[in-house]
C-alpha cells in the first residue's frame, strides 16, 4: 500500500509540472480560464474510507469498517491565469461498521478475556478527519466556459477514533495528527464571470496515524479515502474594460494641399471571422478570412488594423463581455503570429452590442458571433 500511495502522488506531481507545458500547446487560442484575483469555495459531497488495518504492540492486528460518510469544507485562493494557490480546510466523517482485532499479547490478549478477539458485535464509533491543505492547480484553457483542472495538495490533518467500542466496551478515544496529502483532478463551469459550480474527485490520503487502546497501549491505523465533491467557487477579480481608442489630433499641413474632385477617400476593408456557439476558436473558415486580411494588410502596405468582438444575445451580459474579447484577443494573436505587428493593432470588444442581426435576448444568431477586422 506505500507503493501505491507513494506512485499515486508521484503521477500526480508528474501531472501538475507537464500541465504548464500541454497547455501552452492546446490552449493557445484561448487563454480565459476565469478572472484573476482573489477567490473562495466551498464544497462537500460524499467520501468512501478504505477499511482501517494497523498494528500494534505484540502483534496485533487492529481493523475496522466505516459506513460511507461526508466530506465538507472550503477553501481561499488566488488565481495567476492558469495558475491557482489556496488554503484549504475540510472536515470528514463516518460512523463505525464493524471493528476486528486479532493477536496475542497488546490490546489483542486484553480484548481475548473480555471475548472480544476477532469478529466482534455492536461496535460503535466515529472516524473524523480535519485536514489542513496548501493546494496547488493547474486549470485547463478550452475556448468554453467548462475549465477542467488537476491538483495537488499538501499538510497536516487531525485524525480522531471517537468512542470506539465493541459490546459496550471502550476500545480507543484518541487522536493523532500527522502529514496528509490530496492529488484532485475536477471541472467547474463559470455561470458567470465570478459564479461557477463544479464537480471533483479528490484521493485524500496521510501517513499512519498512531492512537491509543483505553488502556493506554499503542496501535497505529491507515487512512485513506475518496471523495466525490460538488463545489462552488465566488470570483472576485473581474475583467478588464475594453481599452478607449487614443485620439491622435489631426495633422496640420505645412501648406494647402490640392484637393482632386474626382478622387475619394480609400476605401476600408472590412474582414468578418465568425464563432461557434459560447467558443472563442478560430475555425478552419475563421483562418481562412484572418489569412485574408493578413495578405491584404501586407499588401497594402496599411498603418494600422482595427478590431472589434461580439456575440449573440445566448448567455448574460457581463459573460458575453468577457466572450467578445476572448474572441478578439484571439484573432489579434492570430495576426501577430502570422507577421502583423502588435503595435499596429487596436482592439477593442463590445459583447451584444451592436448585433450585425438584430434579434431578441437568449436568441443565438452565427451573424453576431463574429470579429471584424477592418483595414483603413
Amino acid at each position: 500500500m506505500l507503493l501505491g500511495r507513494a506512485l499515486a502522488l508521484g503521477m500526480a506531481l508528474s501531472a501538475l509540472g507537464a500541465a504548464g507545458g500541454y497547455a501552452q500547446v492546446v490552449g493557445s487560442d484561448e487563454p480565459y480560464t476565469g478572472p484573476n484575483g482573489p477567490y473562495l469555495r466551498a464544497e462537500g459531497g460524499w467520501s468512501h474510507l478504505n477499511d482501517m488495518k494497523g498494528q500494534g504492540a505484540s502483534g496485533l492486528n487492529f481493523g475496522s469498517k466505516e459506513d460511507d460518510g461526508f466530506m465538507a469544507g472550503g477553501a481561499a485562493g488566488w488565481k495567476f491565469g492558469q495558475l491557482r494557490v489556496e488554503l484549504g480546510l475540510d472536515f470528514s466523517g463516518y460512523d463505525v461498521d464493524s471493528i476486528r482485532v486479532n493477536g496475542d499479547g497488546g490490546l489483542g490478549t486484553r480484548l481475548h478475556t473480555l471475548s472480544l478477539t476477532g469478529a466482534t458485535t455492536s461496535p460503535s464509533g466515529r472516524v473524523h478527519v480535519l485536514d489542513g491543505m496548501v493546494n496547488a492547480l493547474w486549470d485547463f484553457r478550452t475556448g468554453t466556459p467548462f475549465v477542467p483542472y488537476i491538483g495537488i495538495g499538501v499538510g497536516m490533518a487531525s485524525v480522531s477514533l471517537d468512542s470506539f467500542s465493541v459490546g459496550g466496551r471502550p476500545l480507543s478515544d484518541s487522536n493523532d495528527v500527522v502529514f496528509a496529502y490530496q492529488p484532485m483532478v475536477g471541472v467547474r463551469y463559470h455561470v458567470t464571470d465570478a459564479i461557477a459550480i463544479g464537480a471533483e474527485y479528490r484521493y485524500f490520503a496521510t501517513v499512519d496515524p498512531t492512537f491509543k487502546d483505553s488502556t493506554g497501549v499503542k496501535f497505529t491505523g491507515r487512512i485513506e479515502s475518496h471523495n466525490v465533491l460538488a463545489n462552488l467557487s465566488v470570483f472576485f477579480g473581474a475583467p478588464p474594460a475594453p481599452p478607449q481608442p487614443a485620439v491622435a489630433p489631426a495633422p496640420v499641413p505645412a501648406a494647402p494641399m490640392p484637393i482632386n474632385p474626382s478622387a475619394g477617400p480609400a476605401p476600408a476593408q472590412a474582414f468578418v471571422v465568425y464563432f461557434d456557439t459560447g467558443h472563442a476558436t478560430l475555425t478552419p473558415a475563421g483562418r481562412r478570412v484572418a489569412d485574408d486580411a493578413v495578405a491584404a494588410f501586407q499588401r497594402d502596405k496599411a498603418a494600422h488594423i482595427a478590431l472589434a468582438g461580439y456575440t449573440d444575445t445566448v448567455g448574460n451580459p457581463r459573460s458575453n463581455e468577457a466572450l467578445s474579447r476572448r474572441r478578439a484577443e484571439t484573432v489579434r494573436d492570430y495576426l501577430v503570429a502570422h507577421g502583423v505587428p502588435m503595435s499596429e493593432m487596436m482592439v477593442n470588444w463590445h459583447g451584444e452590442a451592436n448585433p450585425q442581426v438584430p434579434t431578441g435576448n437568449g436568441v443565438p444568431e452565427a451573424q453576431n458571433r463574429r470579429v471584424v477586422i477592418n483595414i483603413p
